[in-house]
């Protein structure tokens, strides 16, 4: 094989590479936009404990006498 052809099939190789590159970023462009950017929920924990816990006063009975 001659230079020129070499040259040719490699030209032609980049240019099938570079196609089949163009053609899965537009395939993978909407994927992986749902995927990596989808909405996320979160929960706020509470600051106080919904149910005191057995065996304690409330607070305002705390350092009171009677």
């Amino acid at each position: 094989m001659s230079l020129r052809d070499v040259l040719s099939l490699c030209g032609r190789i980049g240019l099938i590479v570079i196609a089949f590159t163009f053609v899965a970023g537009i395939v993978a462009g909407p994927i992986l936009e749902k995927i990596l950017f989808s909405p996320v929920a979160f929960t706020e924990r509470s600051i106080q404990p919904a149910l005191s816990p057995a065996g304690t006063p409330p607070e305002r009975q705390i350092g009171k006498p009677g």
